[in-house]
């Protein structure tokens, strides 16, 4: 295989990496979630909530930080962005920094929960209102602007507060 190939098969992998992230949340939320319900004793609302935190923003936030950290070119061109900028850099440390209270909440009580809710909400949102701002000013409907991201941004933070306010 040349350099050529190889380098478009890397690429290739990386645009449906981009595609399939917004998913792995919620795939790992259901199976891990659908596991703890088969378990004699669990809580529904409180293992759905523990789950989405650990898989939503967690799992989610170590592999977007990650993305965009060391694969920033391939990530700012599916947005729509200018690609070598040091925007990705900080963007993937703050994605990893929400990514690893996700991962540690389960060992704190539901307070915790709360804050790492409330520091990825402020986060997310922040960035759907940012990608609207794109959309509405620079017509910016790339797929990494305007897709499935975009609405993982919107729904999954309110969706996280929702529930902790129905379950706690």
């Amino acid at each position: 295989m040349n350099g050529a190939s190889a380098g478009s098969g890397v690429d290739r992998l990386l645009r449906v990496s981009i595609r399939v992230i917004p998913f792995v949340g919620l795939v790992g939320t259901i199976v891990s979630t659908a596991v703890d319900s088969a378990t004699p004793g669990g809580a529904f609302g409180h293992d759905l909530l523990e789950n989405s935190i650990l898989w939503m923003i967690g799992v989610q936030g170590w592999m977007t930080g990650f993305g965009h950290m060391f694969f920033g070119e391939p990530i700012a061109e599916s947005i729509g962005w200018p690609t070598r900028t040091p925007w990705q850099w900080e963007v993937g440390l703050a994605s990893l920094a929400t990514g690893v209270l996700g991962v540690i909440a389960s060992g704190f009580g539901t307070e915790f929960w709360l804050a790492t809710i409330i520091a990825f909400a402020v986060f997310y949102l922040g960035a759907a209102a940012g990608h609207v701002r794109e959309m509405v000013v620079h017509r910016n409907f790339a797929p990494g602007n305007a897709g499935p991201i975009f609405f993982f941004d919107v729904i999954v933070p309110i969706y996280l507060i929702v529930l902790y306010v129905v379950v706690t």
